[in-house]
């Protein structure tokens, strides 16, 4: 019961702090009131600086659980979005995003959960646990895209802004009343183990480097898709629809893809999926038909729910017990510095250009390279063991 509130909180925050984003910064919405590299900027520290807090954070889990999070979290989203709902000049969005939204997503999306999944569930339960926190997890797409974009066709941005907040909240406030404490004792009480010599083990650097070049492309990706599509003459409305469709494809392999680790190297398939998003990104920048669009986000629902819950399946096995937190934390925090940089270089270079076609290419291009990172992190000694803790 623990798990799926928390996981229902995540899908809340990911949906109203994430995904309605993308709709945000449409021309309809607060695009047509701010600049494209305002909002990516806004954007860009919001995910560093909730990237570079995953650490931290993630230590702290270790120690003392991940409920502190829970309520902490969710009331810094909410008057983030609040703030944004008022902001009457540019640097505002940015100050809300960067010091508002982005510590609200270290502390309510799927890292915490992760380190909770670890904490509460041992090696037989893990792989079923990760399944759930993500399939619920995944509810975030197909929920808050088309209601984001709804709510700004009847209420325009800003009232949007402030119901989602409102939403938020209310999701934290209840979790945070119905997890037990009790829950976040059921964790590991042993020493935390050093973490230099694990960081410089060779399958731990290989698959770093893919995570921050995939999370990097998909972070750009989420955020500027549906302004690709619209300026590709498609209604936001349609995409914003389609988009939801992609997140409801991801269901299985968020639901599979960590129940097979025992018969398929986890890195395998990570190589496989990154692959086949990469390819669906090259026909998003090709689709001059409605049945191209379809195909881009039918691809990349399918190969995108299968990469999600590779992650943590893959650390949870090498890592699993006292220091999982913080070795998801460290990896989360090299990973934010490209999730934001994604994003922002991209807005940048499509003002420079007056186009998403260049910019594009090369998020085509870093998440083919994050398979192939992926694929070589399998000769690395000891890539399908896990380590003794």
């Amino acid at each position: 019961m623990s798990l799926t509130i928390l996981a229902s909180l995540v899908a809340v925050s990911f949906g109203s702090l994430f995904y309605a984003y993308s709709v945000m910064i449409t021309n309809q919405a607060a695009g047509g009131r701010f600049s494209t590299t305002t909002l990516s900027t806004a954007y860009a520290g919001f995910v560093l600086f909730g990237g570079l807090l995953a650490f931290p954070v993630g230590r702290i889990a270790d120690r003392r659980g991940v409920r502190p999070f829970v309520l902490f979290g969710s009331i810094l989203g909410a008057a983030g979005l609040l703030a944004i709902s008022v902001a009457g000049a540019a640097w505002q969005v940015v100050a809300a995003s960067w010091l508002l939204l982005g510590p609200a997503a270290a502390m309510t999306f799927y890292e915490p959960a992760f380190v909770a999944v670890d904490q509460w569930f041992g090696p037989a339960r893990r792989g079923s646990a990760i399944a759930l926190l993500t399939v619920v997890g995944g509810l975030a797409g197909p929920i808050f895209l088309p209601l984001t974009g709804a709510l700004v066709d009847a209420i325009e941005w800003r009232a949007a802004a402030r119901v989602l907040a409102l939403t938020l909240l209310i999701a934290g406030l209840a979790a945070a009343a119905a997890l037990s404490r009790h829950e976040g004792d059921r964790r590991v009480e042993r020493k935390i183990p050093k973490l230099r010599a694990r960081a410089g083990e060779r399958r731990f650097v290989l698959f770093t480097i893919s995570i921050v070049l995939s999370y990097g492309a998909l972070q750009a990706v989420f955020f500027h898709r549906i302004a690709v599509f619209e300026d590709l003459g498609f209604s936001v409305g349609l995409v914003a629809t389609w988009a939801g469709i992609a997140g409801l494809l991801s269901f299985p392999g968020r639901f599979i893809a960590p129940l097979v680790r025992g018969r398929f190297s986890g890195l395998w398939l990570y190589a496989v999926f990154a692959i086949g998003m990469s390819a669906s990104i090259a026909i998003m920048l090709a689709a001059d038909a409605p049945w191209l669009m379809a195909a881009h986000f039918i691809l990349f629902g399918l190969a995108f729910g299968g990469l999600l819950p590779l992650r943590a399946v893959i650390m949870g096995r090498w890592f699993s017990g006292s220091g999982y937190g913080s070795m998801m934390g460290a990896q989360w925090s090299l990973a934010a510095v490209a999730g934001a940089a994604g994003p922002w270089l991209v807005g940048i270079g499509r003002d420079a250009t007056g186009s998403y076609d260049g910019p594009m290419l090369f998020v085509v291009a870093a998440l083919a390279v994050s398979g192939v990172l992926a694929f070589l992190a399998r000769a690395a000694p000891g890539s399908d063991q896990p380590v003794a803790d």
